[in-house]
């Protein structure tokens, strides 16, 4: 199945509906707990959503590292993470130094699900965020389809506080992408999505983008519990972005070249 990925910026988008099932993370309160989940702030201008797996590591989507139009890296070292960022302030700021991504990701105009299911990326921070500050999330399997899941998220219009998705659930896995019903729109893009597991929630997949399945909108997302003990590893030895086969794509109206917004996937 070939699918068509495209980027949206997050400059003069309209905020989002009255009638969204998120609930805004607005108060010391509320988004309390969920201080290890942050804005990216990206090179160019993009915004991506990530979270902390360590003190020190941050996981996200690996298209939030591209230039849509020329397919090249973007400078990782220009990136900026800041933990539970509400309302102008953040539990801690800290600056990129090295990222990596899954070896079966690459960024091309025309992609297949599968490629979707590889969609992730790790980010190495300059500093380590303290305990006190944020505490990391766990990772663990893919939910079943059926399973109950939420999604903790900064996009389109919702920028100042982080939201919160509880009432979405799993849907299940085309060539290892998985789909759900939750929403998705720029700036979630690498978003966690959690399952209740124990005592905290675990992170189960990320937020990839959005498009159809059997003529409902759905948002795909990828696993990454095997996947992050792979990139730990490409981490510790020092490996490179890279992403072989781009063809730069040409820009119709309406799209951008920036990185971060949420991709979406149309047949």
């Amino acid at each position: 199945m070939r699918m068509l990925f495209f980027c949206l910026a997050l400059i003069a988008q309209p905020a989002a509906a009255d009638d969204s099932p998120l609930q805004s993370l607005d108060t010391w309160g509320q988004s309390r707990g969920w201080e290890a989940v942050g804005l990216l702030d990206l090179a160019g201008g993009g915004v991506c959503t990530g979270t902390l797996v360590a003190g020190d590591l941050v996981l996200t989507a690996a298209h939030c590292l591209f230039d849509g139009a020329t397919g090249a890296p973007i400078d990782t070292q220009a990136i900026t993470f800041h933990a539970g960022w509400r309302d102008g302030r953040a539990a801690a700021e800290r600056r990129v130094i090295r990222a990596v991504i899954d070896p079966g990701y690459r960024f091309v105009p025309s992609a297949t699900l599968g490629d979707v299911a590889h969609d992730l990326a790790l980010l190495k921070l300059a500093d380590p965020v303290p305990l006190t500050h944020a505490d990391p999330f766990a990772t663990d399997t893919p939910p079943r389809a059926g399973d109950l899941v939420s999604v903790v998220s900064y996009g389109r219009g919702r920028l100042d506080a982080p939201s919160k998705q509880r009432s979405c659930r799993a849907i299940g896995a085309v060539q290892d992408a998985l789909a759900f019903s939750c929403e998705a729109e720029p700036g979630s893009s690498g978003a966690p999505i959690f399952a209740q597991r124990g005592y905290r929630p675990r992170i189960v997949a990320l937020v990839s983008g959005v498009g159809m399945r059997d003529g409902r909108a759905v948002t795909w997302g990828a696993g990454v519990a095997a996947p992050l003990a792979q990139l730990r590893v490409l981490m510790d030895r020092g490996a490179e972005i890279s992403t072989p086969g781009f063809a730069p794509k040409r820009i119709g109206v309406g799209d951008t070249h920036d990185a971060g917004g949420a991709r979406f996937i149309r047949p």
